[in-house]
């Protein structure tokens, strides 16, 4: 169990340890005498009780203490301090005129989603144009507009935020927490997080691949997808507060142009398919709409293991289990975790429960081969 104590988690690694602090939603991978030092500080000891506390405990001299006082006090205050909240824009309700409206079907749940015009239609549309359906009765109302120069989300009629448009990607984030709370019928609080990453299933677990972008994990997951495996999510992986599992998502796979060649010859509609140019991500994608391949797919899988991916040509298939500490820190930066202290309880007892390992590859086949060994215990 992890020790807590007001404003901040500590949870014990195999080295080192992990300290989250509640006023900023912030994990730091730290010494553990650090973690230890932190947890006087959040008992508000005065500098003379840290002093006598670190040279008792650490066994340091006195200017040794000093300093790891004032280094570990500084961090303490950095992520205690609360971030000042986005000021609420004032929205302007006059009469939209919407030029643009799709309305897309997740299983039996119907959404309609009218955007202003074609440039804001743009940054959500293409992922989820597979799921067109004609008009028709809806569940949920979302509108995409602006205000201004900044970008407005409402959904049934409710604002949920604005954004500028240098902070597109943090909407399109939002706008799709959204559909999976409306989908599932679960608000962001019983979300653990969303993981930048892809989720394959092999019909009763599922995998977590993820990567630093240019890696590979996309067309890993297209092709493991061709090769039989469902995905459940790529790009947007949501995890459940309540049974730690991951939960599909519809959004189609975003392929580079630099895979279309290869993966053309498993999905030749690629060929075919529109190429999106996304000037503020610097980026040319197309998009491959996930085909389920076990007949009773299920909308949430338990997790068996997180796997990094790294493609190179120029490399042989390495399959090696990584340290927590290396695991933490790629995983960590791009994912949305949930701020509330239960779901940060429950993140990290997860997180240190599953296994690691750092996938590197050039050959397709050897590769479908070793997560055919993941998913089977087998490696």
């Amino acid at each position: 169990m992890p020790f807590t104590a007001n404003d901040i988690i500590i949870k014990l690694l195999t080295h080192q340890n992990i300290v989250w602090f509640k006023a900023s939603n912030t994990y730091v991978i730290v010494e553990k005498p650090v973690s230890a030092l932190l947890l006087q500080i959040n008992q508000n000891k005065s500098a003379n009780e840290l002093l006598n506390w670190c040279q008792q405990t650490l066994k340091i001299n006195k200017d040794q203490c000093s300093m790891l006082i004032g280094k570990t006090t500084a961090l303490y205050t950095q992520q205690t301090t609360l971030k000042a909240t986005k000021p609420i824009v004032n929205i302007q309700k006059a009469l939209k005129q919407f030029q643009v409206i799709y309305y897309y079907k997740i299983a039996r749940v119907i959404f309609k989603v009218s955007f202003e015009n074609e440039a804001l239609a743009f940054l959500i549309h293409p992922k989820f144009a597979h799921l067109c359906v004609a008009e028709a009765d809806f569940d949920f109302d979302f509108k995409v507009y602006f205000n201004n120069q900044d970008i407005v989300l409402e959904v049934d009629k409710l604002v949920i935020g604005t954004w500028q448009k240098s902070e597109i990607e943090y909407f399109q984030g939002k706008f799709s927490m959204c559909l999976i709370e409306k989908l599932y019928g679960k608000p962001e609080s019983e979300w653990l997080g969303v993981f930048h990453a892809s989720a394959l299933s092999d019909g009763k677990n599922s995998i977590l691949f993820t990567g630093d972008s240019g890696n590979g994990k996309s067309t890993l997951a297209a092709l493991l997808m061709a090769k039989g495996w469902d995905l459940l999510a790529d790009d947007f992986a949501p995890m459940a507060s309540k049974n730690k599992q991951l939960y599909y998502f519809p959004a189609a796979i975003s392929i580079k142009e630099s895979a279309v060649s290869a993966l053309s010859e498993y999905f030749p509609q690629l060929k075919n398919t529109t190429q999106h140019h996304f000037k503020n991500q610097n980026k040319k994608v197309r998009y491959l709409a996930p085909t389920p391949t076990h007949k009773n797919q299920v909308e949430r899988q338990p997790c068996k293991a997180l796997v990094f991916v790294k493609y190179d040509k120029k490399i042989d298939l390495k399959c090696e289990k990584i340290t927590q500490e290396m695991a933490f820190q790629q995983l960590i930066p791009d994912a949305w975790l949930s701020p509330e202290t239960n779901n940060a309880k429950q993140f990290l007892d997860w997180f240190t429960t599953m296994p690691c390992y750092q996938l590197s590859y050039s050959d397709n086949a050897l590769m479908c081969q070793t997560v055919d060994k993941l998913f089977n215990d087998d490696l």
